[in-house]
């Protein structure tokens, strides 16, 4: 989720709101990196940490990364083993290229117009290393939406956000949700998960380097 300009109060709001509202997404995201074999983990858009220090306690090395610094302490202030937090942009990761085993964008992409969604598509399969794994977890909209509780909140609490956040969250629920982002930009995903519900999905994306080409997510002029 988008954390730029965020406080201490976005951080306290996130670490006793968002946090527990994402609780059971978090242990089925560890099994998947654990299920492919994935040993460390870029986590961007961190936040408070929640989901690296998920992966940690299960042995697997996380790096998180956010541009809120307000964030980034937060998460620091619940310090756990085999975590390195790191201030950036999901548009310019400090990495250098193929140089990370695995990308999670967890909720990351939805508030997002199109073309900032493509460009941290872009970086985040620059610093993929040959082989590596980049890992989504997105919205997807369930069967007999207007019917589906869990999804009403959602779209309750997403058009509350207000701004390009609401703006972003209907472009990105109008052409496809995870499932049509995949599509536009020649991802394919090995295994899709779900979690709350089948509100939300977990896509796991091998970057193979024979078809590294092809894989490259489409750049939004």
């Amino acid at each position: 989720m988008r954390t730029q300009g965020c406080g201490t109060l976005a951080s306290t709001v996130y670490r006793w709101i968002i946090d527990p509202l994402l609780a059971p997404l978090r242990p089925k995201t560890v099994r998947l990196c654990l299920k492919h074999g994935l040993d460390s983990v870029l986590d961007i858009g961190t936040a408070t940490g929640a989901q690296c220090r998920a992966l940690a306690t299960a042995g697997i090395h996380a790096i998180g990364l956010d541009l809120s610094e307000a964030m980034i302490t937060a998460a620091k202030a619940r310090p756990s083993g085999n975590i390195e937090y790191v201030v950036g942009s999901a548009y310019d990761l400090p990495f250098t290229d193929a140089s990370i085993r695995a990308v999670l964008l967890s909720l990351a992409l939805h508030e997002h117009s199109e073309k900032e969604r493509s460009r941290m598509l872009i970086e985040a399969v620059r610093v993929l290393e040959p082989g590596g794994h980049l890992i989504l977890t997105e919205y997807s909209q369930p069967g007999r939406p207007c019917c589906h509780i869990p999804w009403l909140i959602i779209q309750l609490i997403e058009n509350l956000a207000g701004g390009d956040h609401r703006a972003g969250f209907h472009q990105f629920m109008k052409t496809g949700g995870l499932k049509g982002l995949l599509k536009r930009h020649g991802l394919r995903a090995s295994e899709v998960a779900y979690s709350h519900f089948h509100t939300l999905a977990i896509a796991v994306i091998p970057i193979n380097p024979q078809d590294l080409e092809s894989q490259t997510p489409t750049a939004i002029s």
